[in-house]
């Protein structure tokens, strides 16, 4: 699975982002201070080295125009003047024996209410305090460099700061010291792939992994020339970068693993219905909003999450009504309907233009309506493992279990479906929650052998959560939307859309999504006959690479 190996790695695009995102803060106008490179401990003549990375260094150096920019815009104003709003936390420090306090951000300046003495409100440990007091002694005194970088530890674990001397103003004015707070703890698993992206090594990194585990101190010349092979202006900006994408790393390898859910949030529709959302994927790049199945929800995207940041792909998951924090339907009102109206709120909430709609397994059919009435506003359609409609309790026959009664039950005596759902929370305790997965394949199979070698746990446990939020609302509105799918039909009029199906699908066999697409000239049909209902698990490169070729031609 040559994508899922490659997801461990960054892309060039997440550290150029990270780059602009790390280099343009107010709280670093300082830089741009008259005679701020001025005085004790000046740097040789001649500046960095040039880095081994030119594309970053040039992308370093046009963020610090920008921030140039953006310091001319509102004044000018030296660090101990600015008063932006900030999400951040730093402080400015006066160079003395008690610190006293000249500026901080607004996050800052809550926990620094008082009269107590700067390194106890910081939260440092006695060693590290000690060396905070020193520091500023030195810089008191004219005994620093402006190329001075200092990590101190904190009592909290994982938490540390980034410390530096600071121009207040002009070239006679006093020097200052900033206070940044750093959070993540470094861990190989994220320091690998972050070092190999700014073409450093792990080792590269070795002060950042000591302060973990001593006071801190003076980062020593092993930093400096590892900012210059990163093409990095200094120390400083290095730690900034490769902390923030380490934690960026990390965080989207607990998602990957079910470990926290992705962030998500809430909106609602011109009927004031209220739909929740989460967000997966990069910050910025092609939209794509995921249409979830019926029984494993968000899970096998969630798995994705480091690929899809890699990919560029910016991904919306909003819950059908019923599922998660999304309200359930009213008596009468049409699912798919409903769905289309979350679509459009969503679009505008999020100023979303020409989306990707991705689907799976049962969320192709509203996928699918939704694509036709929404037309030019969405980019294609990419349908992984689809299975659209309940024709014939024959179709259930790879079905086992719960799950073949609860399909019985769709097609036969819907009346049961709401006695059926009180037990399907008990099931899926005794039974294990794989067992969503487990049902979808054949004994014997190879499917269901690999399916045995995944680790899905967190990742089942958490979608099952998200299913039995509103009691299995959403679970019932798709199982009757499903039954009359053969009514519904496939819309006529459909963007360009990618089916990825697999040979071995015995719920949606392959026979039937030949049938479903005849008469649809701009949708392709891609297959793998290892594949079986869990294609999306086991062959996730197909619906990545489906999606990264509409995205292509979209644009072409």
């Amino acid at each position: 699975m040559t994508l899922l190996c490659h997801g461990q790695a960054l892309s060039q695009d997440q550290v150029v982002a990270a780059i602009y995102e790390t280099m343009i803060r107010p709280e670093q106008f300082d830089r741009f201070m008259s005679g701020a490179q001025d005085g004790p401990g000046t740097p040789a003549a001649g500046g960095m080295p040039q880095g081994r990375r030119p594309v970053l260094q040039a992308h370093f150096a046009r963020a610090a125009e920008i921030q140039e920019q953006q310091w001319q815009r509102a004044g000018r104003p030296h660090p101990g003047a600015y008063s932006g709003s900030c999400s951040r936390f730093w402080l400015l420090a006066e160079a003395r024996p008690d610190g006293g306090l000249l500026n901080a951000s607004q996050r800052a300046a809550r926990q620094l209410t008082g009269n107590g003495p700067l390194p106890s409100a910081l939260g440092l440990t006695q060693a590290a305090a000690e060396l905070w007091q020193s520091y500023l002694e030195d810089v008191r005194c004219g005994a620093f460099s402006w190329r001075d970088v200092l990590l101190l530890a904190s009592r909290t674990p994982g938490e540390r700061f980034l410390c530096r001397p600071v121009r207040l103003s002009g070239p006679d004015a006093s020097v200052a010291v900033m206070a940044e707070r750093l959070d993540g703890v470094q861990t190989a698993e994220a320091a690998v792939p972050v070092a190999a992206a700014l073409g450093l090594q792990e080792a590269d990194f070795a002060p950042l992994k000591d302060t973990a585990h001593s006071p801190g101190g003076k980062v020593d010349g092993r930093l400096e020339q590892a900012a210059g092979q990163a093409g990095a202006p200094g120390p400083a900006e290095l730690i900034r970068l490769a902390v923030f994408l380490m934690n960026e790393h990390s965080r989207d390898l607990a998602i990957s693993r079910g470990e926290v859910l992705p962030p998500s949030g809430t909106y609602e529709d011109s009927s004031g219905q209220r739909s929740q959302c989460f967000r997966l994927g990069a910050e910025t790049g092609q939209p794509v909003i995921f249409v979830h199945g019926m029984l494993d929800g968000i899970a096998p995207l969630q798995r994705l999450q480091p690929q899809l940041r890699n990919l560029g792909f910016r991904v919306y998951a909003p819950m059908r009504r019923g599922y998660g924090g999304s309200v359930p339907l009213k008596r009468g009102e049409d699912p798919a309907e409903a769905f289309v109206q979350q679509l459009i709120a969503l679009m505008a909430h999020e100023n979303l233009q020409r989306p990707v709609l991705l689907c799976h397994r049962g969320g192709a059919l509203y996928g699918f309506i939704a694509a036709s009435r929404l037309d030019s506003r969405i980019a294609g359609l990419v349908a992984a493992a689809s299975n659209c409609a309940i024709s014939s309790p024959r179709q259930f026959s790879g079905l086992s279990g719960y799950a073949w009664l609860v399909a019985l039950a769709a097609t036969r005596a819907n009346w049961m479906l709401p006695v059926l759902m009180k037990g399907w929370a008990a099931a899926l305790r005794w039974y294990g929650h794989k067992m969503l997965l487990h049902i979808q394949t054949r004994s014997g199979s190879k499917e269901r052998a690999r399916l045995s070698q995944l680790d899905l746990l967190q990742l089942l446990q958490q979608s099952q959560a998200l299913f039995q939020e509103q009691g299995g609302a959403g679970f019932m509105a798709d199982v009757q939307m499903l039954r009359q799918g053969n009514r519904t039909g496939i819309p006529a009029r459909m963007p360009r859309s990618v089916f990825v199906h697999g040979g071995e699908d015995h719920v949606a066999p392959l026979s039937a999504v030949r049938e479903m697409l005849n008469g649809l000239p701009d949708a392709r049909l891609c297959i793998s006959q290892e594949a079986g209902a869990l294609l999306f698990y086991h062959f996730p490169e197909l619906v990545l690479t489906a999606l990264q070729d509409l995205t292509s031609a979209s644009d072409g």
